[in-house]
């Protein structure tokens, strides 16, 4: 392959006609549309990339998954005893493969609203003695063959932090203290020996706990329907629990259609508060495909409004009282998104429990990429993120008796893990509008810690308009230099296309080829593309 090499100089930038100086343009992406960097033609599109920009971190947890104990995603999805394409343990080995290679960095279970009538120890020790229970959430039965154990063994075969979130509503405070004492106790205790001789000698080391799970909502079978209600009980919670453990994170629960739920948690539990958690659902108001995209970028308009929220407590705690024996949080608040994803109700086109499996197609896959552009460029206030959920419902991979196949929305998932960078650099978007509220180009950069390395993740959201873009860019001194490594792109036939066993329906094409130019490069972009471009960034 053939490199290119830009040398790309501060004084080329300053002296470009019609660019104004950065400081009038660096803002937060796609949120500017001015100045005009493609020279006022609305028919093409520019990006400006300074590398002097203050990064942020993007955290690695927001590229996780979700299970539950719902329809087929964990029995009959990731595990299925006695199933020729499963391993001795139960783990469907194809799905097995397919997680791997999505490369989640931290998995959320046993749910969901199914926690609410979820105890912990009734899926732990002999298999032949662990109790079926009825599913009164979901419905079904959960025979509990897939337990802590399994979901321990699970997230270390495929390199991912656990995620336990506790039973609140039929549940007790010691309840959840004592799970965390099964999986991180190291004491001569009763339940860290009851681990002990189910034959886990070494704890499990779950960093991660949840405080219930959309305690709020009414219809749910739950008793912490009123903030007031769950601060009090909430407190016992995290009490017990970190009492236990004291270096665990913990999330609670937030509302996103309710700010001052929010608000109260912040201003009375913030001490013990790691992650605020928000749930994120695209429900697009029809099954149009501007409806899809409107309903991604009207969740702007929740990140600067939870924002606000979390702002609102100092980031260092102080003055925290040494008698409740356990340290408060040691860094500020950042939003959990532990259930995010696209359930459009209104299609009819899910199927299985609930109509909850759903055949995702290129539009939506679009969709996630420019959800996960939206992650990064809120990169400042997230700090964990799992997609609901990871087999068969509302999910990236399908399974029959005979199979599996991975939907058109794995591609992003997996394209944005494997090619984002560390950082977060605010760039400058100018681009051709796809209606009054949408710009045809979505784009985010990411940085490497050591800023070496650069990605820009290029969404082109016009059905079926390529489009020219201009990539410009400042580098940090006279001694820069910038080397093309290659353009990554991801396209399929149409925005209705899908995949399905023994089909796929997504191109990928990579290439080094540009036009070059003074400034930086002119690339074209495929309609309805999922893009990537990957710099060097080198000293002379």
């Amino acid at each position: 392959m053939g490199k290119k090499i830009l040398l790309i100089t501060a004084f080329l930038f300053i002296c470009i006609a019609g660019f104004p100086d950065s400081g009038q343009f660096f803002t937060e992406g796609n949120k500017d549309t001015k100045p005009d960097y493609a020279g006022n033609n609305p028919e093409k599109a520019a990006i400006l990339v300074d590398l002097s920009q203050h990064p942020n971190a993007i955290s690695p947890l927001i590229y996780g998954q979700f299970i539950e104990f719902l329809g087929r995603c964990i029995d009959g999805g990731i595990y299925e005893e006695g199933s020729p394409l499963s391993e001795s343990n139960g783990f469907r080995k194809d799905v097995l493969q397919a997680v791997k290679e999505l490369k989640p960095t931290i998995i959320r279970f046993p749910g969901g609203t199914v926690t609410k009538i979820y105890h912990w120890e009734d899926g732990i020790g002999d298999e032949n003695k662990r109790p079926p229970r009825k599913n009164l959430i979901w419905g079904g039965i959960i025979d509990n063959h897939f337990g802590t154990a399994e979901f321990i063994e699970y997230c270390h075969e495929i390199g991912a932090e656990p995620f336990l979130v506790v039973n609140m509503a039929t549940g007790t405070p010691e309840e959840a203290s004592n799970w965390v004492e099964y999986c991180n106790g190291t004491g001569d205790t009763f339940y860290a020996n009851l681990r002990r001789s189910h034959g886990y000698e070494k704890p499990f080391n779950v960093k991660y706990w949840g405080i219930g799970n959309e305690e709020s909502a009414v219809p749910d079978a739950g008793k912490d329907q009123k903030v007031r209600k769950y601060i009090e009980d909430g407190w016992q919670f995290v009490k017990l629990m970190k009492l236990q453990d004291p270096t665990i994170k913990i999330t609670l629960d937030g509302n996103p259609a309710d700010l001052n739920w929010g608000r109260k948690i912040m201003a009375e539990m913030n001490p013990v508060c790691d992650f605020l958690s928000v749930h994120f659902y695209v429900m697009p108001a029809d099954s149009t495909y501007d409806s899809l995209l409107q309903s991604v970028e009207n969740f702007n308009q929740s990140f600067d409004s939870m924002r606000t929220i979390i702002r609102t407590v100092p980031g260092q705690v102080k003055d925290f009282s040494p008698w409740y024996r356990f340290p408060p949080r040691q860094n500020p608040v950042k939003l959990a998104i532990d259930e995010w994803g696209i359930w459009d109700m209104s299609s009819g086109k899910g199927t299985g429990t609930y109509q909850l499996e759903y055949l995702y197609n290129w539009a939506d896959a679009l969709a996630v990429g420019k959800f996960l552009n939206l992650f990064q460029r809120n990169s400042d206030i997230i700090g964990l993120a799992t997609w609901a959920q990871t087999v068969n419902v509302l999910a990236p991979v399908m399974t029959s008796k005979e199979g599996s196949f991975c939907q058109t929305v794995y591609t992003p998932l997996q394209a944005f893990r494997r090619y984002s960078l560390e950082n977060h650099l605010p760039i400058g978007v100018t681009s051709p509008l796809l209606n009054d509220n949408l710009k045809s180009i979505d784009a985010t950069a990411t940085i490497s810690a050591d800023g070496k390395e650069l990605v820009i993740s290029l969404l082109n959201l016009s059905v079926n308009e390529a489009i020219s873009t201009k990539v410009v860019f400042k580098l940090p001194g006279k001694n820069s230099q910038l080397q093309f490594l290659e353009h990554i792109g991801y396209t399929a036939p149409s925005l209705g296309s899908t995949n399905t066993f023994g089909k796929n329906c997504v191109n990928e094409i990579k290439t080094n080829q540009f036009q070059n130019s003074d400034s930086g490069f002119e690339i074209m972009i495929p309609p309805a593309s999922i893009n990537f471009l990957r710099f060097k960034i080198k000293t002379k």
